[in-house]
């Protein structure tokens, strides 16, 4: 073990350590995965931190206001009890040391604290991009938003591993994401900028990708996306985040998205979103019933030996015949709060066909569906 020396600011440890600890659980059954991985070298400091699932990795370079490296070295530290005393420091300048064998020793003002670490050869190294399938940049902004509006309609449930993935679909500059659970779908197709091109068809853990979204924190930067081997990595700027893919098959959406439809809505988006809402109190089963009048999106729900709720929204415009369906009141505001438009269309396909909830604009490629529930009335 090489004889660590470093003075870092807890400013700047404390910015690393909020975004590291993400994928870092207490209960993992590697001891080293409780740990973070410590990488002194000449001229930055690598911090990492895996859950096997993810890796995450954060570069933090020298700079004579918050970081100066004196010795070289590195050691795994249990996250735990490491964040909690960097908390409980006095701000400036923190030391860190290593004078021999695995013992952190960690000085602040007239505080002096002593970690046991673990070997660093004993934490699984972050792989290298060899065999690269395909490889573009997206906005900041753009991804986070894409992301959010999509993965909330991936599965739970374990029962089918590939519904709580979301598709990440390359082709010719353009990338669809894509999530079903079987009731409700979302699609949302962006453009993508300085592309390897290489087509390439992904399944990343919707969970993983909420939190990625979490991580990347400057909406103007970008991030870039590889895919290699049976990972994919985004990265930007000092932030590296490497993510397993989905092992399986992602169902085919072409039959699913309905061609055409018998009536079409415009509805103000915040105005269906708060009337779902307080619908869904007493929606029995979650079950709500939705119906159009000459001027009004009705809605209605009632629980037994509890009592009902109506309420209406006004229509902007509508095309077609009348209505009426029962849908899954929870899942439909799922999808409502992931709508980022003043305006969506709610497109009627038929009573057992899924409805289709289009955001109103220009340039939007968002697509949601959601199954109705079949009633007795």
């Amino acid at each position: 073990m090489e004889p660590l020396l470093i003075n870092i600011r807890k400013d700047s440890l404390i910015s690393v350590l909020q975004l590291v600890l993400k994928v870092v659980s207490p209960n993992n059954l590697l001891p080293v995965l409780a740990g973070i991985n410590i990488e002194v070298h000449p001229t930055e400091i690598v911090f990492t931190t895996s859950n096997t699932s993810m890796t995450i990795q954060y570069r933090l370079s020298q700079d004579s206001h918050s970081l100066i490296i004196h010795r070289t070295g590195g050691i795994v530290v249990p996250a735990r009890y490491f964040i909690e005393v960097i908390r409980r420091l006095n701000e400036g300048l923190i030391t860190f040391e290593i004078k021999q064998g695995l013992i952190l020793t960690i000085i602040s003002g007239s505080s002096q604290i002593r970690l046991q670490g673990i070997d660093p050869d004993e934490f699984p190294s972050i792989k290298k991009e060899y065999h690269c399938g395909a490889k573009y940049r997206i906005n900041n902004a753009l991804l986070k938003s894409t992301i959010r509006q999509v993965a909330i309609a991936a599965s739970s449930s374990e029962a089918r591993p590939v519904l709580t993935g979301v598709s990440f679909d390359y082709n010719n500059d353009y990338l669809t994401l894509i999530a079903t659970d079987g009731i409700r779908l979302a699609s949302r197709t962006i453009y993508t900028e300085n592309n390897w091109n290489k087509s390439t068809k992904i399944l990343i853990p919707a969970q993983n990708l909420y939190e990625i979204s979490k991580l990347l924190k400057n909406d103007d930067d970008t991030t870039e996306i590889v895919t290699f081997a049976n990972q994919v990595r985004f990265t930007t700027n000092e932030l590296k985040i490497d993510s397993v893919l989905i092992d399986g098959i992602f169902p085919s959406i072409l039959n699913i998205i309905p061609q055409s439809y018998i009536s079409e809505v415009l509805l103000e988006s915040k105005s269906l979103l708060r009337a779902m809402e307080c619908v869904s109190v007493l929606a029995g089963d979650s079950i709500i019933k939705i119906a159009t009048t000459t001027s009004t999106l009705a809605l209605f729900s009632q629980t037994a030996d509890i009592g009902d709720i109506q309420n209406e929204v006004p229509l902007i415009e509508m095309e077609g015949e009348d209505f009426n369906i029962s849908l899954n009141g929870k899942l439909l505001v799922d999808l409502l709060r992931s709508i980022e438009s003043e305006k969506v269309r709610l497109r009627f396909t038929g009573k057992l066909s899924p409805i289709v909830l289009i955001p109103e604009h220009a340039c939007s490629s968002t697509l949601f569906l959601i199954t109705p529930v079949r009633t007795h009335n």
